[in-house]
């Protein structure tokens, strides 16, 4: 089964796919966490209280709860806090797949996540 990164960056997709688990852990992570800085002000307060990539135990309600305020804004015509909810979910599930990821195809998933939130934000 091909993952969803190797359409948009066909190149991390095979790095990722060579490298040991460890070794992309490492790299997604990385990837996570220049998201993380770049994450617009409006989607930060959004995330859990006290977040942190590394350690913050991420959970498919918490998405699931964000994807419902997004649906719910863009209902109401908030185009801009519908982006901010969006992005923070598409964020979490990047999270939340990175840390749950058990082999390569998880982890260019988590990847493909973090690329779509990152992109949301410009």
């Amino acid at each position: 089964m091909k993952s969803r990164l190797e359409a948009i960056d066909p190149s991390l997709a095979n790095e990722i796919k060579a490298s040991s688990l460890s070794d992309g852990k490492a790299k997604v992570g990385m990837i996570l966490s220049k998201g993380y800085a770049a994450l617009p002000e409006k989607v930060v307060p959004l995330l859990p209280k006290n977040f942190e990539i590394q350690s913050y135990k991420v959970s498919q309600g918490q998405i699931d709860a964000l994807d419902s305020r997004y649906f719910d804004l863009e209902e109401k015509g908030d185009a801009e806090g519908s982006a901010a909810a969006f992005t923070a979910a598409r964020f979490l599930a990047a999270v939340m797949s990175w840390q749950t990821a058990a082999n390569e195809f998880g982890l260019c998933e988590a990847a493909y996540e973090a690329n779509f939130a990152t992109q949301q934000c410009r």
